[in-house]
């Protein structure tokens, strides 16, 4: 699951490059300060799930993404978690859970 989720991720932020072009970053840079725990970069994910950039299934990732930001004092990334998990049922909740956990122990295993 977190190769697919992985997969989908550098597809989408492929698609979101133009966005990011405009502060000089590159996508797959975003990706991996996210990976390697960069709070302000795991939100730029969440928020690229979230919006969809022509994914379906994004809430789960883009709550993932969320809950990793928002514990390093993030606070945009705890407003969009809090708002998000608001329209979730429980089990996706708990899918994002799941989700950020594997995201977080990828991490760990490679530092």
């Amino acid at each position: 699951m977190i190769r697919k989720a992985v997969l989908t991720l550098i597809g989408a932020v492929a698609l979101a490059g133009v966005a990011w072009a405009q502060d000089g970053s590159r996508p797959e840079d975003v990706l991996n300060a996210a990976q390697s725990g960069d709070p302000a970069a795991q939100l730029q994910l969440g928020i690229l799930y979230e919006y969809g950039f022509y994914l379906e299934d994004n809430k789960v990732p883009a709550l993932a993404w969320y809950m990793l930001a928002a514990p390093h004092g993030n606070p945009k990334a705890a407003q969009r978690r809090d708002l998000l998990m608001a329209r979730m049922s429980q089990a996706d909740i708990e899918q994002a859970r799941k989700l950020s956990a594997q995201l977080q122990g990828t991490r760990a295993a490679a530092q």
